[in-house]
């Protein structure tokens, strides 16, 4: 899928008072991603047509007003069901700062109870459970969460005030962990509050040996960005065959190594453009052979041209102008 899609159009938005949140509007109609991972936390409001998509391997389906959940590194590819379109708007939410709102305490600590985190952090005393938070769905059906989510995407693209703007992305934030996250404390399955779906079982955790063989795979990978890796040398590093090792790296993250690096090729990729590097320099920064074989990967891997995603907006014809 190198060609770029008809009839679609997408827009960024990335605002120096919300450095937490990068924002996107996009429609399309016909299939434009392959399976990709984002380094963020993906919360998506559907605004018309039907997407599909894999999730962990399993089939989902959403349909305008109901809302598509992403945890970060999770390997999916959301297209329009055949014969159809789709349109959405997406919140790109970073990982430590979702974690660190959901390991805040509901109130400030009274005078005296400064030196006291045990109390305030306790189990049933206002606090929520720290650590990355956890989606109970990916497709929720809630009017009020994607109201709060609708909220805070026209004040950001109206420029409303950063007091305005970061007051919503907290209420919205909330909401979300409020009725869509997992909690330590989550109530039983079937007595989930108000329009929140049941909550889903985690999937089971790798054994610790094979996590602690793909994290020095993948660190070796993030370290060597822009290098070039020979599979032999993960091989080597992991005390694994080639074999051994490509079954569980992809088991385990979803992606085969290559895929992987070339993920965060692009996620790298995109610091750059945003921060107004050149295109070419860019391209050979990442890693990418050269600046073709770069924007047809990053339109691949996001939907949009890499020009797009500089400018942070604009339409993407067949007869764009390529990158």
């Amino acid at each position: 899928m190198s060609r770029t899609p008809r009839n679609a159009a997408v827009r960024f938005w990335r605002d120096p008072d919300l450095p937490e949140v990068e924002v996107r509007q996009s429609s399309y109609n016909e299939e434009t991603f392959r399976r990709h991972t984002h380094a963020a936390y993906s919360i998506g409001l559907m605004d018309g047509g039907a997407a599909s998509f894999m999730l962990e391997g399993a089939p989902h389906r959403a349909v305008a007003g109901q809302l598509v959940l992403i945890e970060p590194d999770r390997v999916h590819a959301c297209n329009p069901d055949r014969d159809t379109f789709f349109a959405y708007r997406m919140f790109y939410v970073d990982p430590t700062w979702l974690a660190e709102l959901a390991a805040e305490p509901d109130a400030p600590p009274a005078p005296g109870e400064q030196d006291e985190p045990a109390r305030r952090d306790a189990p049933g005393q206002g606090a929520r459970p720290a650590g990355a938070p956890r989606f109970r769905a990916p497709v929720v059906e809630c009017a009020e969460t994607a109201a709060a989510w609708s909220a805070l995407y026209d004040a950001v693209t109206r420029g409303g005030s950063a007091l305005e703007k970061q007051s919503l992305l907290a209420q919205a934030a909330e909401l979300l962990l409020a009725r869509h996250c997992l909690a330590d404390h989550a109530m039983p399955p079937g007595h989930a509050p108000g329009n929140a779906p049941r909550k889903q079982p985690a999937p089971p955790s790798p054994p610790a040996e094979t996590a602690e063989v793909v994290e020095a795979v993948r660190r070796h990978l993030r370290d060597h960005v822009a290098d070039p890796v020979r599979l032999d040398d993960l091989a080597r590093l992991a005390g694994r065959s080639r074999c051994h090792l490509l079954r569980m790296f992809q088991q385990a993250t979803g992606l085969p190594p290559h895929a992987y690096q070339t993920q965060l090729r692009v996620e790298a990729a995109k610091g750059l453009l945003a921060a107004g590097h050149a295109i070419s320099h860019v391209a050979a920064e990442t890693g990418f052979s050269d600046q073709s074989h770069f924007s047809r990967v990053f339109r691949d891997l996001t939907g949009a041209t890499p020009r797009q995603y500089q400018q942070g907006g604009g339409e993407a014809a067949e007869t764009a102008p390529a990158d």
